[in-house]
């Protein structure tokens, strides 16, 4: 998968710009605060709907808009793609080769992309929310129905919520919250199953990555834990009960207590929890196994690599693991684009695209 060009109206600080990428690695060029960034997250909202950045579109326009547009080509199997992305007076419209699709997992996945920034340190370090968000958009991509799975799983809960913060009587709040417990029950199962499965494949591809990445001395476990407990089989039986259990105190703290909206991803290195023991170093080398396995996994299922979007990362990165990605790339022929600021000299080799103020130029 590759991508050809990218036209961005008054998207971030871009009135109307467009670039042309080309196959192998395409560096980014410039000095801070010029629109490197927003030119990776311009593909990543194209091709995900999504921002990794910021979580309302709002945020995406350019100073005093009140819409933005998103065009790129795409190559995917040797036949071109054409993907628009349009948000305007607050709703967003989405096609494919000039199509409107008429809901967002018709789109997603149709081409994929792995995004890697210093940012994402903060699956390792941060709350359970960020890892359940890393694994929900690896398994988007490759299950495009899983969004609408989530999507229909999250206005439940919301339903649900705001039934336990709204007063009825008590015999016909707990028959309707029964209700909606049976669709929490229904839709989690099939996340909790998606999820674990993911996270399984995720242990196997990326644990190898890491051994190499520390010589065989270190060793990673990765794990999806459900609903408070040790296994998923033992999470899906117990489900209906634990839904029971919880109804009291629910309707007591007015809040939604049991469901995949709470699971974690347990990550243990050298059988500890690497949130709390891991090293930055550490930490950046198990951020770097789990986006190689991504690419890797995504390959794996569509057969050929998705396209690599990397934010300031090679500078973060000490040599050693800096040489083990770029060769990775190398190795496996996948597009990349890379940012990196005018200092730095760290690639020699690729094509050069020199970014100054919202506007984008080929460097000689």
């Amino acid at each position: 998968m590759m991508i050809k060009g990218l036209r961005l109206q008054n998207f971030r600080n871009y009135q109307d710009e467009f670039v042309q990428f080309l196959p192998g690695t395409n560096i980014l060029i410039g000095d801070n605060g010029q629109g490197k960034t927003n030119i990776l997250e311009g593909i990543y909202y194209l091709l995900t709907g999504k921002s990794y950045r910021v979580q309302r579109e709002q945020e995406l326009l350019r100073w005093e808009q009140n819409e933005f547009h998103l065009y790129g080509d795409f190559l995917m199997s040797h036949h071109k793609v054409s993907l628009e992305s349009h948000y305007r007076d607050k709703k967003k419209i989405v096609k494919i080769n000039q199509v409107p699709c008429r809901r967002l997992s018709d789109f997603v996945g149709t081409i994929n992309v792995v995004f890697f920034s210093p940012d994402d340190l903060i699956m390792i370090k941060g709350g359970p929310s960020e890892r359940r968000r890393f694994l929900d958009l690896h398994i988007a991509q490759m299950r495009p129905g899983h969004v609408s799975l989530l999507n229909a799983y999250n206005k439940v809960i919301q339903q649900k919520s705001a039934l336990l913060k709204t007063y009825v009587e008590k015999n016909l709040k707990y028959s309707q919250l029964q209700l909606w417990n049976a669709q929490i029950l229904e839709l989690g199962e099939k996340i909790i199953r998606n999820r674990s499965d993911l996270t399984k494949r995720l242990q196997n591809v990326s644990g190898h990555i890491y051994a190499d990445l520390t010589s065989q001395k270190e060793k990673i476990q990765i794990s999806y834990f459900a609903l408070g407990k040790k296994t998923i089989d033992e999470a899906l039986f117990e489900f209906p009960k634990l839904l029971n259990e919880k109804l009291e105190q629910e309707v007591e703290r007015q809040m939604v207590l049991i469901g995949p909206h709470r699971d974690d991803v347990h990550i243990l290195l050298n059988g500890k929890p690497a949130r709390l023991y891991a090293s930055q170093g550490q930490q950046r080398s198990l951020v770097l196994s789990l986006k190689l396995a991504e690419l890797d996994l995504i390959s794996q299922e569509k057969g050929e690599y998705p396209i690599l979007l990397l934010d300031d990362v090679l500078s973060e990165l000490d040599r050693f693991r800096r040489d083990y990605l770029i060769n990775s790339i190398e190795l496996s022929r996948i597009q990349t684009l890379i940012t990196m600021t005018s200092g730095e000299n760290i690639l020699e080799s690729g094509t050069f695209l020199r970014v100054e103020q919202g506007h984008i130029r080929r460097d000689p």
